[in-house]
């Protein structure tokens, strides 16, 4: 299984996620508090499936036009009966009312009124309203038209009631009141007197602006033709504002009492009254969705099973309201699926960052991190392996390039070690956990790594061949990540000691100890003066005069004695206090030069750079401030690079060697010859001067092809303009054949070896010639 992969294997996200989502979801049916919600969706849904009323229902108006022409509100009943008159005769199906008769006018009006509502046949609706007996009282009460004008038309109830919001949503179908069911004006103009006093929702999606509009006037006074009326069902009402009789829908704002009545009217006739299903079918089939989504093995799934649920539930409702079939509500499952996409979300945050703090991100390895949670078994033990010279692989194939060499490398330790996973503990260093501390199990495990890497690896167009060394712990305490450093400390005494792996030792820890020791020792050692700088000469190769001097580090340590500089220096490089101890002896090499000066001397000094401090922006700062205070002429300083620094990073490497040469200094490149670097390619660095490593020098005389390689070097190195200077000259013969080869300066024992400052300055007295 992929190292992915477990971090999402777990199953407590999902069945949490689950959990929450189902208590969401049906907190939200059961509370109803998804209202707004609900509300809005059903909002959209109308807008797309907004359509036109049937045209068979008309509105008759009690508009501004016929307040203003027929005087004061109320009219004399005369007026109404002239409409009843002249709708009946222009063949109206229907006539109803929204208007309240339940007051005398005056006899002679309501006498008018009553005889058209006869002569009519019966086919006038007259409305009925019921309301509080009194304030604060629960006993409600009808009001009825009076009764000469019951006596040939029907009844309708015209109640409207607004919910707690001040909207009108649904329409009664009929009101009891003290035990009479009165069925509802729209039921009545529709044909339908549905359920007693059940409701139903007002379509919405009808356009209240299609439902034809007479002025009340108008038809009156025989101005709308009768063709408009013919075959009608007729609502007659107010739609003045001042009148009053308004109320706040949703989609179409505020619109008069006549209006929704047509509107509920033409929901029955239409057939649209879509009864609502609830929203138990729509969560239950979520909460299988999010289970679905809970336990998909990757992000995509889960989204798409999400995205589908979402889909449905905004969906299934408007294709059933389509449908003329119901609705469902949508805002419990909506809940329930957001809660969940929501958990998912946080889960996938984690998983990320888990993801990022347990895995390498340049190879997508199990990382220290990784490997510190796992807990060994009693007979487990944990091995190491450190990749060989891997800095310089890095410089030549870069970070891509070399990361996809340690994923490779990792596969093959992986096969190896029977498909163990594989950790990656440094940017050099691989680790896992082998089953047994059986010797003779590991030392098979290891030969056959050592059978595997003999074949290169192919990273790109390059064959790269991997040296590696291994180093185990046996009978281990502690966590994986801390044992995995032991065993590096063993896989690197084993490379210094030629073997392929060793077991980690108490001796080993020791010496880290001490290590560790020296770092912590090393304030009190400048100050006390156990670090000092010795000088080893150089000389001009022709004269054999003393030429200048190389400034080294040394430690006199109390207790250890002389410690040697590749034991201290790679310490205090790894804590990163390097820049201290250059500086420390860049000041005490210029203090000690400008006595040699003062007293007539004309020499150089020469300084190594670690390669840290390529990086250090403020180092070339320091530098000018130490040369200033000393007095020193910069063009007497010469600083060190080694060329695998200058190889690691050549932009980097440019960019510093730059900053410091801008100075006045002279740049040299040390160790030439064991990078992989050319002459030619080296002219790019700001440097004056190579010096070739002593592994050419030490057996020069005996040895032709290192006279070839160093008569090549010499003579294109003047090529290009560099000076030469030749070090681990330990006899005259190699330096006189130096000096036939042309190099430039020499140093090595033969000219003489590194010495305390007061000791070189009595070798400058007889200005000590080292003939040729």
């Amino acid at each position: 299984m992929r190292f992915t992969a477990k971090l999402e294997s777990g199953r407590l996200w999902p069945m949490l996620i689950i959990l929450v989502a189902i208590a969401i979801g049906w907190s939200t049916l059961l509370s109803g508090s998804g209202g707004g919600t609900e509300r809005a969706l059903r909002d959209v849904r109308d807008s797309i499936r907004h359509h036109a009323a049937s045209g068979s229902i008309v509105i008759v108006e009690v508009d501004a036009k016929s307040l203003h022409s027929l005087n004061n509100w109320p009219w004399p009943r005369r007026h109404h009966a002239a409409l009843v008159d002249r709708l009946h005769k222009a063949g109206a199906q229907s006539i109803g009312f929204d208007i309240d008769f339940s007051a005398h006018s005056n006899d002679a009006d309501d006498a008018l009124l009553a005889k058209a509502l006869k002569n009519a046949g019966g086919s006038v609706i007259l409305p009925t309203f019921r309301q509080p007996v009194g304030s604060g009282s629960a006993a409600f009460a009808e009001n009825l038209p009076i009764p000469i004008l019951r006596e040939n038309a029907f009844l309708a109830s015209v109640n409207i009631h607004p919910d707690n919001e001040g909207q009108v949503l649904e329409y009664i179908n009929g009101v009891r009141t003290q035990g009479t069911i009165r069925p509802s004006l729209a039921g009545m103009i529709a044909e339908q007197s549905g359920n007693g006093s059940a409701s139903f929702v007002i379509d919405q999606a009808i356009d209240p602006a299609s439902i034809p509009r007479f002025s009340f006037v108008d038809v009156v006074n025989g101005k709308v033709p009768e063709a408009a009326i013919r075959g009608k069902r007729i609502l007659i009402g107010a739609t003045a504002i001042e009148l009053g009789d308004r109320y706040g829908v949703p989609r179409h704002g505020v619109l008069p009492g006549v209006v929704i009545q047509a509107m509920a009217a033409e929901t029955l006739l239409q057939g649209t009254t879509n009864p609502s299903f609830g929203g138990l079918p729509l969560l239950l089939l979520a909460m299988v969705i999010v289970g679905l989504a809970a336990f998909a093995q990757s992000l995509r799934r889960q989204i798409v099973w999400l995205a589908g649920g979402v889909t449905l539930a905004l969906t299934v409702p408007l294709a059933l309201e389509f449908a003329s079939i119901g609705t469902l509500e949508a805002s419990p499952a909506l809940a329930l699926l957001l809660v969940a996409a929501f958990g998912l979300a946080i889960r996938a945050i984690v998983t990320a960052f888990v993801h990022k703090s347990l895995v390498d991100q340049e190879t997508q390895l199990p990382n220290g991190g990784a490997l510190a949670r796992r807990v060994l078994l009693p007979d487990q033990i944990v091995v190491a392996a450190r990749i060989a010279r891997f800095g310089e692989t890095l410089s030549i194939l870069g970070a891509k390039a070399s990361a996809e060499l340690v994923r490779r490398a990792s596969e093959r330790i992986s096969f190896a070690a029977h498909d163990r996973t594989v950790y990656r503990v440094g940017d050099d260093a691989l680790a896992w956990i082998a089953d047994s501390n059986d010797q003779a199990g590991l030392d098979d495990v290891i030969a056959a790594l050592a059978g595997l890497f003999r074949a290169p690896l192919q990273i790109g167009n390059r064959a790269v061949e991997l040296s590696l060394s291994y180093g185990a712990v046996n009978n281990p305490t502690g966590d994986a990540r801390t044992l995995a450093s032991q065993a590096l400390v063993a896989a690197d005494s084993a490379a210094e000691n030629g073997l392929r792996w060793m077991w980690h030792s108490i001796s080993m820890g020791a010496e880290i100890d001490w290590k560790l020791a020296l770092l912590s020792e090393l304030d009190g050692a400048l100050a006390s003066g156990q670090i000092w700088v010795a000088y080893q000469p150089k000389a001009d190769i022709t004269t054999g005069q003393i030429s200048g001097a190389e400034a080294l580090v040394r430690w006199n340590h109390p207790e250890r004695g002389l410690v040697p500089p590749d034991h201290f220096i790679p310490v205090i490089e790894a804590a990163g206090r390097i820049r201290e101890l250059t500086l420390f002896v860049l000041q005490r090499a210029l203090a000690d030069l400008a006595t040699w000066h003062a007293d007539g001397d004309d020499l150089g000094i020469a300084v190594n750079i670690s390669t840290p401090l390529l990086d250090d922006l403020h180092f070339a700062d320091d530098v000018a401030a130490i040369i200033a205070a000393s007095g020193v002429h910069p063009a007497r300083l010469t600083l060190e690079i080694t060329e695998s620094a200058a190889l690691a990073n050549p932009e980097r490497a440019v960019a510093a060697m730059e900053r410091l040469v801008a100075l006045g200094l002279r740049l040299s490149i040390d160790d030439y010859g064991t990078g992989q670097s050319t002459l030619s390619y080296l002219k790019r660095l700001p440097a004056a001067e190579i010096k070739i490593d002593k592994s050419f020098i030490t057996d020069l005389v005996n040895t032709r092809n290192d006279q070839i390689l160093v008569r090549s070097t010499i003579d294109l190195a003047h090529e290009l303009g560099f000076k030469v200077v030749a070090e681990g000259i330990e006899d005259a013969a190699c330096m006189a054949l130096l000096a036939t080869l042309g190099c430039d300066t020499a140093q090595g024992w033969h000219i003489g070896k590194p010495v305390a400052t007061d000791v070189f300055a009595a070798l400058l007295e007889p200005k000590l010639a080292l003939a040729a």
